[in-house]
């Protein structure tokens, strides 16, 4: 294959993975969802990015991390163009997020340091805070109860990549106490409550919380342990699945009407 046929073909195949990537938005529902999985892919990176530095393998962190801040990436994208033309806080609010986000992927994607770990933490909770006030925006704007119960599922998928972020920068030793995790674990708990309690779930999404729920525990049991003996590849399976079926619930709640 000559030169030109290569570079025509990379050109294809890269067009492909943006429009796969990059799909529009069609509905507020959606918006809210998607804004509010920004979220969790904030706190995913940082997860990924101490396990990197910590040359810890399990369920490839290197290629975890690099598929979120595409993702987070493309959907930045899609956020801005969906409520640039709807609603200016929402708008606004997503380019603070997109002003802070330039700079920081720049560093979680190179090699991770020690001394920087929690310098690149307090970074992506900056993130994390715009992410959440671009949510809080976006669903502000809609007349639904689903608005609401969406946003709440989805800082869910957060807060369980959050636990193990602050699980791994403890196991890394640099510095951090429990405070932090023990407030998430109680946000996990009182949102968790809140969604069981939601007199339109359906039989799927009651089955789907009562998975998170006893997943959750092995949180509650380890996260704050006093042992030194670490076991940080549990941690990150059990975050993986509950913010899979977390994120399997909010969709069904983007169709509860």
């Amino acid at each position: 294959m000559d030169t030109k046929k290569m570079m025509l073909g990379m050109i294809i195949l890269n067009i492909f993975i943006t429009t796969t990537l990059q799909a529009e938005i069609s509905n507020l529902n959606e918006a809210i969802n998607k804004a509010g999985k920004q979220r969790m892919l904030s706190q995913r990176m940082d997860k990924d990015y101490f396990m990197i530095g910590m040359k810890l393998k399990f369920g490839n962190p290197q290629k975890e991390l690099q598929e979120s801040a595409d993702l987070f990436s493309y959907t930045l994208k899609d956020l801005l163009a969906f409520t640039k033309d709807k609603d200016k806080a929402s708008y606004e609010a997503m380019q603070e997020v997109d002003k802070l986000w330039k700079p920081l992927k720049k560093e979680l994607l190179s090699p991770p340091q020690k001394d920087k770990a929690v310098e690149v933490f307090k970074t992506t909770d900056q993130l994390l805070a715009a992410a959440h006030k671009a949510t809080n925006a976006i669903a502000a704007t809609s007349n639904e109860t689903t608005g609401e119960i969406i946003n709440v599922s989805g800082r869910q998928r957060m807060l369980s990549q959050r636990l193990a972020s602050l699980y791994m920068l403890k196991v890394w030793g640099v510095g951090m106490n429990d405070t932090d995790m023990k407030k998430a674990m109680e946000q996990f708990s009182t949102a968790q409550k809140k969604l069981e309690t939601f007199p339109k779930n359906t039989k799927e999404i009651k089955d789907g919380l009562n998975v998170v729920k006893k997943d959750f525990m092995f949180f509650e049991v380890l996260g704050v342990s006093k042992s030194k003996k670490y076991i940080p590849s549990l941690i990150a399976r059990s975050s993986n699945k509950i913010t899979k079926k977390m994120n399997e619930v909010t969709k069904l709640y983007e169709n509860v009407k």
